[in-house]
């Protein structure tokens, strides 16, 4: 492979970035995101990063009241850990 072939293809009216400067930028911006929650106090950092999916696990545990609600909440924060909020599914229940 040749050091062009490395870089994307530039677009209309611009030079485009090796892919490489794309992989670092996005690094950079990972830590300092990284670095502000943990900078956070306790209740900034949970309210971030935890809250919001916890509460759209409560609200689909109530709803369906599964017959073993620690395992469905479980399943559910795994299941929907990486989806945006709004656009996640409850477990599957072996109740009727």
């Amino acid at each position: 492979a040749t050091a062009a072939a490395a870089a994307a293809p530039a677009p209309a009216g611009g030079e485009a970035k090796p892919m490489e400067d794309v992989v670092a930028s996005e690094r950079t911006a990972q830590d300092k995101l990284s670095k502000e929650l943990q900078s956070l106090p306790v209740k900034g950092y949970l309210d971030a990063t935890v809250v919001p999916l916890l509460l759209e696990g409560m609200a689909a545990l109530a709803k369906t009241r599964p017959p073993d609600p620690v395992e469905f909440l479980a399943a559910f924060l795994l299941q929907n850990k990486d989806k945006p909020l709004g656009s996640m599914t409850a477990p599957k229940t072996g109740s009727t």
